[in-house]
């Protein structure tokens, strides 16, 4: 049986050793802090632009906000220039979070398209760089998450883990699939993932294809891992890293009552509107909280009662009627 251990990204502890990871417009302040009561170990921010925080733009800075509360909290920066990417690095050091993170695997095509994430896979030798100057700007750990590798069939995973840990790189995150493949379930390779963990001194994180506690489990006893990431499985489930450690260490699941969740969904709205205003909130919620309703009576009901919403008092509403028709 799996008995879930501590690890270190330089000096920054990691306990337990799951990971919020970043999810472009769902893992904000709002749902970190929530996630945060249930035991994540380690928080990433959603993407955030190097080139964004260089020209001060508002939506970017807006990314960078955080509580105390969710410490340890890693930003995690996207972008294609060495020096911008470094600047951002500092920046974002001096804003006082714990760690930085180089996003080397989003496989979206507007990132891609621009030659960062995913692309950045292509040039090893731009890869050098940009660790290079951003090790040299910033004290605190830095990490990088990558892909297997940029085409379908390539594996470029261990070469690039060589050149960053030589360049000073605190720990890797991988995802077991190319960024071709995009997040084809079938396409995972947790081998990949145990190759790059057997051949570094570095912490690895592995990530990707986590759908159930089960899931995490099994990538903790297949590949060796120090940390699993946990990206979509949390939506919906703010509660589910909770799950996982319960699962991994005693092969019990959490569980919690549609009350309880109901209430929680309340908490969401209620920091989203704090942190955002109402009108922001009230349109960000429409897209989380299909998640939390996901497989309860009159689900597909209630989604299109969600999507009409205009109020935080609508909101409130339905989820008053959902408790009544339970």
């Amino acid at each position: 049986m799996s008995v879930l251990k501590a690890f270190k990204i330089s000096n920054l502890e990691v306990n337990p050793p799951l990971i919020l990871a970043p999810l472009a417009g769902f893992t904000d302040s709002a749902f970190r802090q929530i996630v945060k009561k249930f035991g994540a170990g380690l928080m990433y921010t959603e993407m955030i632009s190097s080139m964004g925080i260089f020209y001060r733009d508002r939506k970017t800075m807006d990314i960078t906000h955080f509580k105390e509360i969710e410490r340890p909290i890693v930003a995690q920066i996207f972008g294609n220039k060495p020096d911008k990417i470094s600047y951002a690095a500092a920046f974002l050091e001096d804003k006082g979070f714990d760690a930085i993170d180089i996003n080397m695997g989003c496989p979206a095509p507007k990132i891609i398209k621009n030659g960062a994430g995913g692309a950045l896979l292509k040039n090893e030798s731009l890869i050098k760089e940009i660790l290079h100057k951003t090790r040299r700007e910033i004290h605190i750990p830095l990490t990088i998450k990558i892909r297997k590798g940029f085409y379908k069939g390539e594996n470029r995973a261990v070469e690039v883990g060589h050149i960053a840990e030589n360049e000073g790189v605190n720990a890797i995150t991988i995802h077991g699939i190319t960024v071709r493949e995009g997040f084809k379930s079938e396409a995972e390779d947790w081998g990949c993932i145990k190759a790059l963990k057997s051949s570094l001194k570095i912490p690895v994180i592995g990530n990707g294809g986590i759908k159930t506690e089960e899931d995490v489990k099994n990538m903790f006893d297949s590949t060796g891992v120090d940390g699993v990431m946990i990206g979509r499985a949390v939506l919906g489930k703010p509660w589910f890293i909770k799950s996982a450690v319960q699962y991994t260490e005693n092969n019990i699941k959490f569980t919690l009552s549609l009350k309880e969740k109901l209430n929680i969904m309340l908490e969401h709205i209620d920091l989203t509107v704090k942190e955002k205003g109402e009108y922001i909130a009230v349109k960000e919620m429409k897209k989380v909280l299909p998640f939390y309703i996901k497989g309860i009576k009159n689900a597909t009901y209630f989604k299109r009662m969600i999507n009409k919403t205009k109020s935080k008092k609508d909101i409130i509403d339905i989820i008053s009627k959902i408790a009544e028709e339970a």
